[in-house]
């Protein structure tokens, strides 16, 4: 009877194994994919392409992921974080890292993700990283980054040597695409705009004034009807940069390395080997050329004969005669009624007044040795991108250009980049605006920034 009990609840038991296991082989990952924007997450996805899992990857993205997404096809997924975006205020022009891992296509990816944002009326700019590699893996790691994120930033830092990864790892997209572009970049809780660095210090209630309706733009005082400016057919690059099949291109140099030296006289050393330590001796690994040819060798004070008072007895050097004291001559030898020193371990240069002693005749005196600068026979470059040319590394700085704009007929340019029309003005009406310099205006607040210089590599 029992037997028969224990048969059912095996097969049962099989049964449930099995359908478990099947559960959960089917809903194993098989494609990855990271977004960075400043939220940086990451988006599991099984065999069906649902989505298994979110996770953020920062701070900025913990209030974003809920389980929401579980479940969802990538699309859908795509709209429900943009709507989360637009919620937090990205609202305007988005830049994008991604990266897609296992079966799912970067490319298809990015596709999906810019028909979301279009349906939003977001503009989007997806920078797709194809290839990760485990020195990204490695830095990601150790800025608590995307490896993607860390790819990009290190495009950036290859092309600019002082600029550090560590001064970009937290900085968001749409600046690293401007650092990558210009060559500004901003340290610290500094933001880049353009040529400048902001920081956020305060904020204050606007007041109420005078600006321009919508649809309208100040410019010397007064509101011009303003409309967007039209993309032409040229492109254009920045001052130092020249235009090269559609490239901004610019050349830079630096020191190159020098990595083999000679001597017309001497040997070629190191300050180090050459016991030039001192304060004011430079850096111990610079190369110096060492002359000893006509150099002289210590002797003992009494073959110097140099003025040195000294007396030779029992075959014995003794030298700096001194009186002698009540105590008799302590330290010293006396010898003709003067205390000597002995010097017969002792080995002086001629001439040589700095006191030093010598431990052997085949030293050479310090002050009969010549040092000159070596010739620099080769150099190499540190960074493998750059060429030689000379004792300067050659470093071309490529940056994409920008579409030249002009504005529609009526409409002028002004140099702050708007298109305005002279003719068409209007009166300032009652609104919000903020006073004082480095202030700008969001929603009731005046924000008021720390602003400074930009770097610049």
């Amino acid at each position: 009877m029992k037997k028969k009990i224990i048969i059912p609840i095996l097969i049962i038991l099989i049964l449930v194994i099995g359908v478990t296991g099947f559960m959960l082989w089917s809903n194993r990952t098989l494609s990855s994919i990271t977004l960075d924007i400043n939220p940086s997450i990451r988006i599991n996805l099984n065999k069906n392409e649902r989505v298994k899992s979110i996770t953020a990857l920062n701070d900025d993205a913990k209030d974003i992921v809920t389980n929401k997404y579980n479940n969802k096809t990538l699309e859908e997924a795509f709209d429900l974080l943009v709507t989360n975006l637009i919620d937090k205020g990205y609202d305007n022009d988005i830049d994008v890292i991604l990266h897609a891992d296992g079966r799912v296509e970067s490319q298809d990816v990015a596709q999906k993700l810019e028909f979301v944002f279009g349906k939003k009326d977001v503009h989007v700019e997806v920078i797709v990283i194809d290839n990760i590699t485990k020195e990204d893996e490695k830095l990601a790691k150790e800025y608590n980054i995307s490896p993607a994120k860390a790819a990009y930033i290190k495009s950036i830092t290859d092309n600019n040597k002082n600029i550090s990864i560590e001064a970009l790892s937290n900085k968001p997209v749409t600046e690293l695409k401007e650092t990558k572009t210009t060559g500004n970049y901003c340290e610290g809780e500094y933001m880049l705009r353009g040529s400048w660095c902001v920081k956020e210090i305060d904020r204050v209630s606007a007041s109420n004034g005078k600006v321009c309706p919508d649809g309208y733009y100040e410019y010397d005082g007064n509101c011009y009807e303003e409309v967007g400016s039209i993309e032409g057919d040229n492109y254009t690059c920045r001052e130092d940069y020249k235009l090269i099949n559609n490239k901004c291109i610019r050349e830079i140099t630096e020191k190159a390395i020098p990595t083999k030296y000679s001597c017309t006289s001497g040997i070629a050393k190191t300050r180090a080997e050459a016991g030039l330590t001192g304060e004011n001796d430079g850096d111990a690994n610079d190369i110096v050329c060492v002359d000893t040819s006509n150099a002289t060798h210590p002797m003992s004070p009494c073959e110097v004969n140099d003025g040195t008072e000294y007396t030779i007895s029992g075959g014995k050097c003794y030298w700096h005669r001194a009186p002698v004291i009540e105590s008799g001559c302590p330290g010293k030898i006396q010898v003709g009624g003067f205390c000597w020193d002995d010097a017969s371990n002792i080995l002086i240069c001629v001439g040589a007044r700095d006191g030093k002693r010598y431990s052997s005749r085949s030293e050479f005196c310090e002050g009969s040795i010549k040092y000159n600068d070596p010739i620099i026979d080769e150099y190499k470059c540190e960074n493998q991108n750059a060429k030689l040319v000379g004792n300067k590394c050659a470093i071309q700085v490529t940056e994409d250009p920008e579409i030249e704009r002009y504005c529609p007929d009526a409409y002028t340019l002004v140099n702050t980049g708007r298109c305005i029309n002279y003719n068409k003005t209007i009166n300032k009406e009652n609104g919000l605006v903020c006073e004082g310099e480095n202030t700008e205006l969001k929603g009731n607040e005046c924000v008021i920034y720390d602003m400074i210089e930009a770097k610049h590599n």
